[in-house]
């Protein structure tokens, strides 16, 4: 990068459905961070642009498991997710969020700008309609088995197995995510973008202008097209949303890949007006910019086919300069699942221990070019003895020596040694070094680097032993070193870098020093330093047992206290929970996971019931088990098959736990 380029860097924005994890973090919003301070510190024209996507069927289904409005789930989460990432200290140009009007105005533009130039046309269609629900199951409300790998369970947009892009009315053995039930194909109208169109040019854009692309990106893309590119719905069936800007539209919304990307744009344009900056925001997207969008895996085919052919289409825009995009961070040696608890939330992290600590950590294990993992034990360890050992030991036992020594920094005495020397050395190519891992987008290279420059200093210390010897010029160096890391830090370690900063009583903030001043010796002779502070402290096995215990209850869903709706007593009288008895078990015909129960409610009869128990029971446990079941629901199809009532069940470890009354209780009696 030089001074004359213009950088517009986004982060993917995150769904407005719940809280972001640490996977999210160092996914896509701390690296973007890191390269962000990096820019600015080198004084290149850059914003950090990004926000909450809050259209589509993630929030509605949120929406609808909490008994709110899609706005109060927004609303909520936006503030949420906000709050979590300025704790672990990144900071953005502006956090917008796509339920906005200025959001939605831009999105109607794209549409009718791309419809006129005639890249959108109508189609009447079959899509999955759900009887029992009276309502069709766009996307996440339908699931089933992946047509192209054969995975089971999956969503209606993307098989999270292999990545593929799916159409709801794709998946085989389709089933509603919200009954249960088999849904039926029935008509519906939609408009499709002619993604086809423009196989060709993005194929040549690809090949000449992003050979610096990571190798997941781009051959991601390559490989898509190579398959042959499909024209893609851009429509819903959806009350939440963008309203489709035609007249016959209604009851239509825009696809929410079709319009999330878009809130790139229209969060820079917010951020100009927030800052009265009128037309300010045209410069990044109109003019020449380099536009780095940072994601995670499960983004690249928006970011590289869908949104590239969007700004192709509507033809007033700048393609992206770079996709940075990062592989899966798991847990302890797990895929991260949020639905069964097996998570570490960002504010819950950075509650507990250091949030530059925890950063740390991610930084040095961030998936940049395969999934890597989060172990607790192991972020004790790098804690406690890398970042603390040396960079943080380095720098308290420098400034506590000076202090002691009365708080001013000596003046050098003698004729400057071998080791002197090749200290002023370190320093002064410091900036070159690490930055130019940073350049390069490996922020895990950088961070070591960075490391390596505390671990010479801590070495020179050792050798030059300023509590025996003369101390004054080792002192005077080291003092400069300690500023030197505090500027190079900065994008890495954001809230550390100022606490040295202010210990060391400079002037300002360190961001407001250049990069390359870390390389100088700017910490003068006679200047008084401040109050000496730990930066951080050690993260002992109690901290770590108390997190687990407390957060990772080894596999079983999180436990914490909830605000729950209230509900009349009433309501919750109509429930009629009967005794049952199962007699018979049997295969469902078109599911693996499902059993078919034949269950006997005395006086009620025998009832059929499908559940989804059958990794958890064999028949034989089953036959002639007492259960509880909810007697009083409305029949569902479920897979094909009649189901008459619902057992109950708790969840451990993500597998239902049958819930058994007293083995002399009567098949057929109330439960009260």
């Amino acid at each position: 990068m030089t001074l004359k380029d213009r950088v517009l860097v986004t982060a993917a924005l995150p769904y407005a459905n719940g809280p972001v994890h640490v996977g999210h973090a160092i996914g896509a919003y701390i690296p973007a961070d890191i390269y962000v301070r990096y820019l600015r510190a080198n004084g290149i024209d850059v914003l950090y642009i990004c926000g909450t996507d809050e259209h589509g069927t993630p929030i509605t289904v949120t929406a609808d498991a909490e008994g709110v409005s899609p706005n109060d789930v927004v609303d909520k989460y936006h503030d949420i997710q906000l709050a979590a990432f300025e704790s672990i200290g990144v900071e953005f140009d502006n956090f917008s969020g796509t339920s906005r009007k200025i959001h939605h105005e831009l999105s109607q533009h794209f549409f009718t700008a791309i419809n006129d130039k005639g890249h959108i046309f109508k189609k009447t269609v079959e899509r999955p309609f759900c009887p029992s629900c009276d309502k069709f199951l766009p996307d996440r409300y339908v699931r089933g088995t992946c047509p192209s790998c054969g995975a089971e369970d999956q969503r209606g947009d993307q098989c999270e197995a292999c990545g593929k892009q799916l159409e709801p009315h794709e998946l085989n053995d389709a089933y509603c995510a919200i009954c249960g039930g088999t849904p039926k194909q029935k008509e519906t109208t939609h408009w499709f973008f002619k993604l086809s169109e423009f196989a060709q040019p993005l194929k040549e854009w690809i090949e000449k202008d992003c050979s610096h692309w990571p190798d997941n990106a781009r051959n991601f893309a390559l490989g898509w097209i190579k398959e042959g590119l499909e024209d893609r719905a851009i429509t819903r069936d959806l009350a939440w949303g963008i309203p489709v800007p035609l007249p016959e539209a209604e009851g239509k919304v825009l696809y929410v890949w079709f319009d999330a990307p878009i809130g790139y744009i229209s969060s820079t344009k917010e951020w100009a007006e927030k800052n009265g900056k009128g037309d300010a925001w045209k410069k990044y997207w109109t003019q020449p910019t380099k536009i780095i969008h940072f994601i995670g895996k499960d983004n690249i085919p928006f970011h590289t086919i869908i949104w590239p052919a969007t700004l192709i289409a509507e033809g007033s825009y700048t393609l992206p300069w770079r996709i940075a995009s990062n592989e899966f961070l798991n847990l302890e040696g797990r895929k991260v699942s949020t639905s069964r608890g097996w998570v570490i939330w960002l504010h819950d992290i950075t509650r507990k221990f250091n949030p530059d600590a925890v950063r740390y950590y991610l930084i040095s294990i961030a998936p940049e070019t395969s999934d890597s993992d989060f172990h607790l034990d192991e972020f004790q360890q790098k804690v406690n003895n890398e970042l603390i050992a040396n960079l943080g030991n380095f720098i308290n036992r420098t400034l506590t020596f000076i202090q002691k020594k009365g708080s001013i920094i000596p003046k050098p005495s003698g004729k400057l040694d071998e080791d002197d020397l090749k200290l002023i050395e370190e320093i002064s190519g410091a900036p070159k070094l690490v930055g130019g891992e940073i350049e390069r987008f490996k922020f895990k290279n950088a961070l070591a680097t960075l490391l390596t420059v505390a671990q010479k200093g801590n070495q020179y210390f050792q050798k030059k032993e300023p509590w025996k010897n003369n101390p004054d010029t080792a002192l005077y160096l080291c003092a400069n070193l300690v500023r030197s890391l505090a500027i190079l830090s900065h994008p890495f370690l954001p809230q550390s870098s100022e606490k040295i900063w202010k210990i060391l009583k400079l002037d300002g903030s360190v961001s407001d020093f250049g990069w390359e001043s870390a390389g100088e010796l700017a910490v003068k002779s006679g200047h008084e330093i401040g109050r000496v502070e730990t930066l951080y402290d050690k993260i002992v096995d109690e901290d770590i047992a108390e997190f687990k215990g407390k957060f990772l209850k080894l596999g079983e869903k999180k436990l914490e206290v909830v605000e729950l709706p209230e509900i009349d007593y009433s309501e919750f009288e109509k429930t009629d929970l009967r005794v049952g008895e199962i007699k018979k078990v049997g295969d469902h015909p078109n599911a693996d996971k499902l059993y078919v129960l034949e269950v006997d409610l005395g006086p009620l009869g025998v009832r059929t019931l499908v559940a989804g128990i059958k990794e958890s029971y064999g028949r034989d446990e089953l036959v002639g088990k007492k259960i509880i079941v909810v007697a009083n629901l409305k029949p569902v199809k479920i897979r094909g098959v009649e189901s008459k009532g619902m057992l109950l069940a708790a969840d451990v470890e993500g597998k239902p736990i049958i819930l058994s009354p007293e083995k002399d209780a009567t098949a057929g009696i109330k439960v009260r």
